[in-house]
């Protein structure tokens, strides 16, 4: 599967109307204690977009409960995924990744609910799809591992 991207290079990406202030809100209850709501990013890599998993993954999401708050198709400029992927690039994959991305759309979204951070990876599942379990997003839409040697279609940041 191609993947979902998830540090803190993409979420400039998503310009727009947000909400200003953290990441992370909170927001008192009616007369009980606080609750928090969390933000994270999630991307469809080229793949995902390529096999038209996009409204899967959407699915999956809105069933959990989260709002979908920002959502952009975009094609990924290296400067940005240079920074995102930072901490790879001594890697001997990485002109292989940055190329891989660079090939075609990636749809960028944010999801906002309690947990959302934990609940995300939870659900699009170990970042090495071959062992990712049936019933997350990689282990039923994986295939197989991408060319650019990122095991995922999909990438999350927090």
């Amino acid at each position: 599967m191609g993947g979902l991207l998830g540090r803190a290079a993409l979420p400039g990406l998503l310009s727009g109307p947000r909400a200003a202030g953290p990441s992370l809100l909170a927001r008192p209850s009616s007369g009980g204690s606080s609750w928090t709501r969390e933000r994270t990013l999630v991307a469809v890599k080229p793949d995902g977009v390529q096999r038209r998993l996009v409204g899967d993954v959407i699915q999956r999401f809105e069933r959990r409960g989260f709002k979908l708050v920002g959502m952009k198709m975009l094609q990924a400029p290296e400067t940005v995924l240079a920074e995102h992927y930072h901490d790879l690039r001594r890697k001997p994959f990485y002109p292989a990744l940055i190329s891989y991305m660079t090939s075609g759309p990636v749809v960028a979204m944010v999801w906002e609910g309690p947990n959302v951070v934990c609940s995300s990876r939870a659900m699009i599942g170990h970042t090495n799809s071959a062992e990712a379990a049936p019933g997350t997003i990689r282990g039923d839409f994986s295939v197989h591992i991408s060319r650019s040697g990122d095991p995922d279609t999909l990438s999350h940041w927090s």
